[in-house]
């Protein structure tokens, strides 16, 4: 299939969000392992119950960056990795409220 620029066929790609910063990203001194500590310590959402996956993530970062012929083997666990501590999706700090906090909203009067 070919990529037309368009969702499923449906009609054009929804626009991306536009940061807020205006900085550009910056590659020079690239290694994996440092993309993978911003990402880990950018990431308001991970708790205690993430810091084995995170540290699992750092460690197949540093092995992706010693040992590059390795990397078509370790990148797609690392890929899994990341995507399960939600660092691929875009995923952005939950501010939705809970049931019970709606109802407390509603018997407040907010």
């Amino acid at each position: 299939m070919a990529r037309t620029g368009v969702i499923g066929g449906q009609g054009p790609r929804q626009p991306r969000l536009i940061k807020d910063t205006g900085v550009q990203l910056s590659f020079d001194d690239f290694s994996v392992e440092a993309a993978v500590k911003h990402s880990l310590t950018s990431a308001t959402w991970l708790e205690e119950a993430d810091l084995g996956a995170a540290m699992t993530a750092v460690t197949l970062a540093q092995t992706i960056d010693q040992m590059p012929d390795r990397r078509h083997q370790l990148a797609p666990i690392l890929i899994a990795l990341l995507s399960n501590l939600g660092l691929l999706n875009n995923r952005k700090e939950d501010k939705s409220l809970t049931p019970q906090e709606m109802l407390l909203a509603i018997a407040s009067g907010e």
